[in-house]
This record gives structure tokens, C-alpha cells and sequence, in this order.
């Protein structure tokens, strides 16, 4: 555990709140760049290994960002060989992205910077304090995400994508 000595800052609890994400994106940016991805490119590889070829304005409303944002991060992906975009064939106005062989095989490697994360996660806290604070986050989660019942894109991180095993044959 990391104590800290000396006087304790009062803060509220939406200051420390935004600290602990602070960071704690800093701790999983620092795992994910040894995997070769910046600043958000792992989230949209998990929502790409689910959903490969979606749409690249529906990643971008998946990962509650604005699609010029999602645009930047795309052309950094496609050109560091993480994913390719195509126009559809039936709507030209709709671009699709897909991972690569590069991105499926760095599946594994991510899922276990993503336990790695947990387990640190779980040496913290009992586990009544973890599901406390689970429900407690997806509290807050619920109430700031803008249409919670309408993701269709919301899944855990370690579920398998559909049709893995049409994948593997």
C-alpha cells in the first residue's frame, strides 16, 4: 500500500474523483504504450474485437467521444497497422472499421494489462469494498452516460467477441 505521510488535503469528492482518473489513465497509458498503443487505441480495440467493421461514427458514440476525435485516433491506428477503414458498399457516407491481423493478435496481450489493472485494483480493496465501489461507479456511470439503455455496444472487457470460433476456423 502507498500511505502517504504528512497533512491530508481536504478535497471534494468530484476533485478526487477526477485525481484517482487522472491517475489512474496515467497508470494504464504507461501499460498500454509497452503494447505499442497510445491514448485511448485500447478501448477502441476492445469495442473493435466485439463489433469488428462498426461504423466509425457509432465507435466513436460507443466510446462517448466526438467523431472528429474518433477520426485522429483512427488515422494514427490505420497507420500504425492497428485497423484499416473502408467505405460501405451500400451507404458510401459511412466509413467501417476493422482490426488487422496485428490487432487481433495483441488480444490476448491487452487482456492481461487489462487483469494486471484489476488484480492491482484487488490487493487495495476487500471484496465488499470492491463491490461497493463497483456500485457505486456504475452508479455515476449510469447517470452521466447520455443513453444508458441504448448501447448496444456495452459489454465486458474479458467476454469473447460473437463467432470467436468462426474467427479461429
Amino acid at each position: 500500500m502507498h500511505e502517504r505521510v504528512g497533512p491530508k488535503r481536504e478535497m471534494t469528492v468530484g476533485q478526487l474523483l477526477a485525481q484517482v482518473c487522472r491517475m489512474s489513465g496515467h497508470h494504464l497509458r504507461r501499460h498500454m504504450e509497452r503494447l505499442g498503443l497510445h491514448r485511448g487505441q485500447g478501448f477502441a480495440l476492445i469495442h473493435l474485437w466485439h463489433h469488428d467493421g462498426i461504423p466509425q461514427r457509432e465507435l466513436a458514440r460507443a466510446m462517448h467521444i466526438r467523431p472528429a476525435s474518433v477520426t485522429n485516433m483512427l488515422q494514427r491506428m490505420e497507420r500504425d497497422g492497428w485497423i484499416s477503414r473502408s467505405r460501405d458498399d451500400a451507404d458510401q457516407r459511412i466509413v467501417r472499421v476493422f482490426i488487422t491481423p496485428k490487432a487481433r493478435g495483441l488480444r490476448e496481450k491487452a487482456k492481461t494489462v487489462f487483469r494486471q489493472m484489476e488484480d492491482e485494483l484487488n490487493e487495495i480493496y476487500t471484496v465488499e469494498e470492491r463491490e461497493t465501489l463497483r456500485r457505486l461507479l456504475m452508479k455515476l456511470h449510469d447517470r452521466f452516460t447520455p443513453d444508458p439503455g441504448d448501447d448496444p455496444h456495452h459489454h465486458a472487457f474479458f467476454d469473447e467477441p460473437p463467432g470467436k470460433d468462426e474467427d479461429s476456423a
